[in-house]
């Protein structure tokens, strides 16, 4: 799913402001009780797909085909900025996407109306039918229900068949556990010197399942641990299969990210998310490649999952109409849109009914659906995630020690923090 991975900012604002903004109102749509006259506005990102597009427009037809509730959509360029400013304005859609880091932060703000009256109203709405870490990670501290996920996505363990078979591997040898990628990593460079074993991005949101494996918190808080001895220890082994030129970035290999080093056959392996399967399918059609899931660590399946919601403004003076439409994209429309749109749906009925289980490609994505730590870590984790992802590389080119980026990384990050 290419939406999850789109992120708010987090941006320093008044509560007390967004609060008192909040009781006056999100648009000027009349609050009549004839549903024909409401219009709801929902904002979303620009898609990175035609298809999603096509599939949400087509639902929202069918949804107001049924209700008489008509729909207008907003769509926002720079969804980080624009919402953020919509909000403080009151001009804010009646619903949107909210990504799920970003929860936490807008739960804060106290922007987001809590759904739980909703679905307790609802028969047949069956929270347990959602995978259970995508559901809870719109859940509030408070325990209050703040968005319905719409789709996922989670990473995989990308294989070339062809370079595998090159190599005189087969798929029954990739490692099972993330203690054997070396020696397989090994294996790989000196059969195929010219080939790069591995690709991988020096991301937060790719390294937080392995940060957090041998008990450390990135986050604690509020603020970055990034050097707490317990994640520097997890990242270790990551960092010694680079220096041994066994994993490299895209960058390093000249390309933009690993979908392309991966499709033209630059690496044999890559760790990415379920949104390269179309971009493989798309334009690398005569590729042989194939997906696994992710090696455990330390014998416990783990895992990232990037998911989106459609949440409701605090604000709108359409409660109950943005309420049937939350509901209907999530339930009525999710399987339409999920097959037209080629995304892994959040439901496990709906993945049933498209029979994803039995496909050798997304089946891995939705396996981990069931265990993956949720992108999400508290109303600080994109500062904290900059600051990483600025000091990650050096350790990982000797410029200075694992311990040193690490410490520099959550000082800087925690001052950055302290002065919003």
């Amino acid at each position: 799913m290419k939406s999850s991975l789109k992120k708010l900012g987090v941006v320093a604002l008044s509560l007390g402001t967004l609060i008192s903004l909040a009781a006056c109102g999100s648009n000027d749509n009349s609050s009549s009780g004839d549903k024909k006259d409401v219009t709801l506005t929902v904002g979303f990102w620009k898609g990175d797909s035609t298809s999603e597009d096509s599939a949400r427009k087509k639902a929202f037809a069918n949804f107001t085909k049924e209700t008489g509730i008509k729909v207008k959509e907003k769509v926002y360029n720079d969804y980080e900025t624009q919402l953020m400013t919509d909000l403080v304005g009151g001009t804010a859609p009646d619903v949107f996407y909210v990504d799920v880091s970003n929860i936490p932060s807008l739960n804060e703000q106290k922007v987001l109306a809590p759904l739980d009256d909703y679905i307790a109203k609802e028969k047949d709405f069956n929270k347990d039918d959602f995978y259970e870490p995508i559901y809870k990670a719109f859940t509030g501290e408070d325990g209050k229900q703040y968005g319905v996920p719409k789709d996922y996505s989670t990473l995989g363990f990308y294989y070339n068949e062809v370079l595998l078979k090159k190599a005189g591997m087969s798929v029954n040898d990739l490692p099972k556990k993330y203690e054997d990628m070396e020696a397989f990593l090994a294996t790989l460079k000196e059969k195929l010197p010219d080939v790069q074993p591995m690709v991988f991005s020096p991301l937060l949101a790719r390294q937080m399942y392995i940060m957090q494996s041998t008990g450390g918190k990135i986050v604690k808080d509020g603020k970055a641990n990034l050097d707490d001895p317990k994640v520097v220890e997890a990242l270790e082994p990551l960092v010694d299969l680079y220096k041994k030129g066994l994993i490299k970035t895209p960058a390093d290999l000249g390309d933009g990210w690993a979908g392309d080093t991966f499709g033209r056959g630059g690496a044999v392996i890559s760790d990415e998310g379920a949104w390269m399967v179309s971009h493989l399918k798309t334009n690398f059609p005569d590729l042989k490649w194939g997906v696994k899931e992710i090696p455990e660590i330390h014998d416990e399946k783990r895992n990232m999952v990037f998911t989106v919601s459609y949440s409701m403004n605090a604000a709108t003076k359409h409660k109950d109409e943005s309420w049937k439409l939350i509901n209907y994209m999530t339930h009525n429309a999710m399987k339409d849109y999920a097959e037209e749109a080629s995304v892994l749906p959040s439901r496990q009925s709906v993945a049933d009914e498209l029979k994803i289980h039995e496909d050798a490609i997304m089946k891995p994505f939705a396996e981990a659906a069931n265990y993956a730590t949720p992108w999400q870590d508290g109303p600080n984790l994109t500062l904290i995630m900059q600051r990483y992802e600025n000091m990650f590389p050096s350790a990982l080119k000797g410029d200075m020690t694992l311990e040193q980026a690490m410490k520099e990384a959550t000082e800087s990050a925690n001052k950055d923090i302290d002065n919003q």
